[in-house]
């Protein structure tokens, strides 16, 4: 016989089930009601906190509210650059996006002894280029060694196998994960870039350019400086990167004889042991500049000055732009010494800055002081790059340089106050008037062109091209 529920019982059943409809309606209730509040902090913490200007950690100035107008806003133009506007500049944006870099960082990456590629593509098959004569800074190739390098279809065929053994790391594991390989050498942590490839012809024509406008009545240089990882690449990772050096090899053979090139890759492989590359930076450091600018002088036959002659200057605690290249703490925790070399003539020295067409010149200070130097030591120099600078000195030889550079550029000029009479410092992505008129109107003497193999390799060489016909 079925035994069936007694009332009482009954009862406690409906009972029950309405307790656990109550206390769902009141869960569901409780859940909207932190929902509702948590949105409400993050919205007052929004509207009262001051919405950041400047990423430290990304060296960049954050999105500006938009202009409004009606084609903008119906074009739909407007409403997305507000949308951008708020997401780029939440207020506190790098301490949240360290501390989201930390939690990634506790429950994705690993911690020991390791190489992180992100973004690379192993360089494979990688033909080697018909042979041709290598050309000194001295001399000039000759024009047979010249027409076979032509035939040099891009970069990337270079080959690894003359490359100078100066890494100082032996194998290591990697992952791949999003061209920055981060190392842990030696209890230090540093981020390296890699070259992918290039032909540097747009960089060779314009430079072959500015020479026919310019004759001889002008001396061109050309020094090109190599990224780290044409030393401190693991030894197992060299078909991660290109030969820099025969790269810089090859343009050289290419350039008109009146052009002098300055091999610097040589001079920095003898340094490898100093700290001539940043770890948590993409630059060089001035120590690393500082023997660029001593092999320039000495093949542009200039006085150049030791460094025991500088005043040495100290920032502790600087982090640069590779921390927000790769979203690696490991960066981020491993700080390192800003070491820059003021000369012992700079009261000597009149700097003036100009806008990119120069005019509104105010005088100022080449090493200057800036905001957040744990950020942003290497604005010392100058305080930027969009503007052009002369430095006047009290050198007395009848020279005046100009120099035509990247971000690599500005830790140069400050070695040369001891070599000429008036240093131009002209960067080539910002600078907006004809260069050959400005060379011939401020009678330059001495013209370089010096950048990192980035821009003689990509697409930064194609500014050059505008600079000399604009």
């Amino acid at each position: 016989m079925e035994n069936k529920p007694t009332q009482n019982q009954g009862k406690l059943y409906r009972f029950n089930r309405i307790k656990r409809k109550n206390v769902a309606k009141l869960a569901g209730f409780l859940s909207v009601l932190i929902m509702l509040v948590v949105f409400g902090l993050i919205s007052l913490f929004l509207i009262v906190f001051p919405r950041s200007t400047e990423s430290q950690i990304e060296k960049r100035k954050l999105a500006t509210f938009p202009q409004f107008s009606f084609s903008s806003y119906f074009s739909g133009e407007f409403t997305r650059q507000v949308a951008e506007f708020y997401d780029d500049t939440v207020p506190f944006r790098d301490s949240f996006k360290t501390a989201g870099y930390n939690f990634k960082s506790i429950f994705g990456l690993n911690t020991g002894d390791e190489v992180k590629i992100v973004g690379a593509k192993e360089i494979k098959n990688k033909p080697k280029p018909v042979e041709t004569s290598k050309p000194s800074v001295e001399s000039k190739p000759s024009e047979t060694s010249k027409e076979t390098s032509k035939q040099e279809s891009t970069v990337s065929q270079v080959s690894q196998e003359s490359k100078v053994e100066t890494s100082q790391m032996g194998e290591a594991d990697y992952t791949v994960e999003n061209g920055i390989i981060v190392v842990n050498h030696n209890g230090h942590y540093r981020a390296l870039e890699l070259l992918g490839g290039g032909t540097g012809n747009t960089y060779v024509e314009a430079l072959n350019n500015f020479h026919s406008d310019l004759g001889d009545s002008v001396q061109i240089y050309s020094m090109i400086a190599p990224l780290a990882s044409e030393y401190y690449l693991p030894s197992n990772y060299s078909g991660f990167s290109i030969n820099q050096k025969e790269c810089f090899d090859s343009i050289a053979s290419r350039l008109d004889d009146g052009i002098v090139s300055i091999d610097i890759d040589t001079v920095l492989a003898q340094h490898t042991a100093e700290d001539i590359y940043f770890r948590t930076d993409h630059h060089w450091t001035p120590l690393g500049a500082y023997y660029a600018a001593q092999k320039f002088a000495e093949v542009a036959n200039l006085d150049f000055k030791e460094l025991s002659t500088y005043q040495k200057n100290d920032i502790e605690g600087f982090v640069g732009t590779m921390y927000a290249f790769t979203e690696d703490p490991h960066i981020n925790n491993d700080p390192e010494t800003f070491t820059y070399y003021v000369p012992s003539n700079m009261d000597k020295c009149t700097t003036e800055h100009y806008d990119t067409d120069f005019t509104n010149m105010s005088e100022g200070d080449f090493f200057v002081g800036v905001g957040d130097p744990q950020h942003n030591a290497y604005l010392t120099f100058m305080g930027g790059d969009e503007q052009v600078v002369r430095v006047k000195t009290n050198v007395k030889n009848g020279r005046k340089l100009a120099i035509v550079k990247d971000s690599y550029g500005n830790a140069i000029p400050g070695y040369l106050f001891g070599s000429y009479e008036e240093i131009y410092v002209i960067d080539m992505r910002y600078f907006d008037l004809n260069l050959v008129n400005f060379v011939k109107e401020q009678k330059i003497t001495d013209l370089l062109f010096t950048m990192v193999a980035y821009s003689a390799l990509g697409g930064n060489s194609e500014k050059l091209e505008i600079l000399r016909t604009q």
